[in-house]
């Protein structure tokens, strides 16, 4: 079944430290593009990368039954 909208969430870099840091079970999806992720020293740890354009297999490779956060620019 696809997300509706209604589902989907916008966090800050600081809700993602704290969840982690209790311990919340999320995947972390880095869906920035080649350049921005080149360009920055941000890589968050056990970051899954799937850039934009991927094939839908690498999305649908993500469990189900885990919250996924998305970095993105």
């Amino acid at each position: 079944m696809e997300p509706h909208l209604t589902e989907v969430e916008n966090i800050t870099k600081k809700e993602l430290r704290e969840r982690l840091q209790r311990g919340e079970d999320v995947v972390i999806v880095d869906a920035r593009g080649t350049h921005p992720f080149e360009a920055s020293n941000i890589r968050p740890k056990g970051a899954v990368r799937i850039a934009p354009g991927a094939a839908n297999g690498e999305m649908a490779g993500l469990p189900k039954d885990k919250q996924i956060v998305t970095v993105c620019t």
